[in-house]
């Protein structure tokens, strides 16, 4: 998934965006470039607040949250690395395997354990390598329509 810097003002938030405890205001500057595409390496979605996870112009050796509204879709595809995990306190995340099955990955890459910065490394070559291939056009209505349904021996050669 990609996405477009649109903004970088807490001006530009909506007000339930904004936390002043943790300094995120109106007047906050987000370190991010407008019109820079980033590639997103996890998604976290809390009532009423989405944020993407990325390797903004803080990048040092873990992917930042960024809240949703400063970006725009640019490329919807999901990563074939992400998996989704809703957690008892309603938090969903999406995010690569190691995120969820590693106890508190984030912690620990944020912390710069030096086996999560090897593993985020790897996933980050990856999902970069994955993004980087364009997307395909997508079939019109009319194009669909006109395809023969598969046959069942087809279903088994249909990748995913």
């Amino acid at each position: 998934m990609k996405i477009r810097c649109i903004a970088n003002e807490g001006a530009y938030l909506p007000a339930n965006y904004l936390n002043p405890p943790l300094d995120i205001t109106t007047e906050t500057e987000f370190k991010l470039i407008v019109g820079k595409e980033y590639i997103v390496y996890a998604i976290s979605q809390w009532p009423g607040n989405l944020s993407y996870y990325i390797c903004d112009e803080r990048y040092t050796y873990y992917p930042i949250h960024n809240r949703a509204p400063l970006f725009e879709i640019v490329d919807a595809r999901y990563s074939r690395y992400w998996q989704v995990q809703l957690a008892t306190n309603g938090l969903l995340e999406i995010a690569f395997e190691h995120w969820f099955d590693l106890p508190y990955f984030y912690d620990k890459l944020t912390d710069g354990e030096e086996e999560t910065l090897l593993i985020f490394d790897k996933i980050k070559e990856l999902m970069d390598a994955e993004a980087a291939i364009p997307q395909p056009k997508p079939f019109s209505v009319e194009e669909l329509l006109a395809m023969p349904p598969l046959q069942p021996d087809q279903l088994a050669k249909v990748p995913g």
